[in-house]
């Protein structure tokens, strides 16, 4: 045999005898289960319970100016929604963004009559706020962040033409 077969003959032999030691070696005892004691109390721990938001359907979505971080919604909410799960639910949607419109109906016939720009009972009763908000520093209602109640019959009447302001 040349040197070059010798040497790898060594190492193959020093790879097999090494591979031999390491899995005669003995393995460490597997450990044992740890004991807890039922009877210690243990102390609850707060955690922020997330803010639950009233459901809604989305009629509509887009992007205000084009602003492709703003936030354009039409919504669908049931008819017994009240003002503070409103205000929850426009926070909630609104939180992060600078550039938000966002209409709350509570039927779909109200909406319907806003597109058509027919203005009957079910707009009057259905169509319950406006949400604006514009803090990018330029645009249509800059520096606005509030609420405009628009129900003028149902559960919100004595809210209408009142802004809430954030």
């Amino acid at each position: 045999m040349s040197r070059t077969q010798w040497f790898f003959a060594f190492l193959l032999g020093f790879g097999l005898l090494s591979f031999w030691v390491t899995s005669l070696r003995e393995k460490p005892p597997p450990l044992a289960p740890i004991q807890t004691d039922i009877s210690e109390t243990v102390e609850p721990q707060e955690k922020e319970i997330p803010l639950q938001v009233i459901d809604h359907s989305v009629l509509r979505d887009w992007k205000p100016n084009n602003d492709y971080r703003g936030l354009g919604l039409e919504i669908l909410v049931s008819e017994e929604a009240k003002q503070k799960e409103l205000i929850e639910l426009i926070q909630t949607l609104a939180a992060g963004r600078e550039h938000v419109n966002i209409r709350v109906y509570s039927t779909k016939e109200a909406y319907r009559q806003e597109q058509r720009q027919t203005y009957g009972d079910a707009y009057k009763s259905g169509y319950l706020l406006f949400y604006i908000k514009n803090l990018t520093g330029r645009g249509p209602f800059d520096g606005l962040n509030e609420i405009r109640w628009m129900q003028e019959k149902g559960h919100l009447p004595h809210k209408l033409g009142e802004k809430t302001q954030f």
